[in-house]
């Protein structure tokens, strides 16, 4: 009976029941799979340079990496530095990676949190498309200058 009441229910409804329906991905799965290729072909290229880099000076670096961000934390000894975290975020016309920068203050007792978006030497945000490798490694190194400096100031 299910197999003759499939045979003739309209050709619209097939393709809705067999999953054929929908041939072309959502907006926000071609956002994700952009998002994830950033990642892949400059996120981590940057953070590997930045690791390379802070490891010279002893540091220890670790990474995460999820489907909607990728970050990093800076540690020296038993003090977490930096976490520096790369996110998207979606304009009317792009989208843009955003950083999210965490960093303790006053030798450790207190927590700053603080998004920015990716904009170094331009005076627009900066999209996908048009971010390097470079860009995230500088705007790392400015954050982390910033984040010893409060760290070090006393209470």
């Amino acid at each position: 009976m299910d197999e003759e009441k499939q045979k003739t229910q309209p050709n619209w409804r097939m393709r809705f029941v067999n999953g054929a329906a929908r041939t072309q991905s959502t907006r926000a799965e071609q956002e994700e799979a952009q998002f994830i290729s950033f990642i892949a072909n400059v996120v981590r290229p940057a953070f590997s340079e930045i690791a390379r880099r802070l490891a010279e000076k002893g540091r220890i670096v670790s990474t995460q990496e999820t489907r909607a961000a990728c970050g990093i934390t800076v540690t020296n000894g038993a003090t977490e530095e930096i976490g520096f975290r790369i996110t998207s975020q979606t304009l009317p016309t792009a989208i843009a990676p955003e950083i999210e920068i965490k960093m303790h203050e006053r030798k450790g007792l207190r927590i700053m949190r603080k998004t920015a978006p990716v904009r170094r030497g331009a005076a627009v945000v900066k999209t996908l498309a048009s971010t390097t490798s470079d860009d995230i490694v500088a705007e790392f190194f400015v954050y982390y200058a910033d984040a010893l400096a409060r760290l070090e100031r006393g209470p």
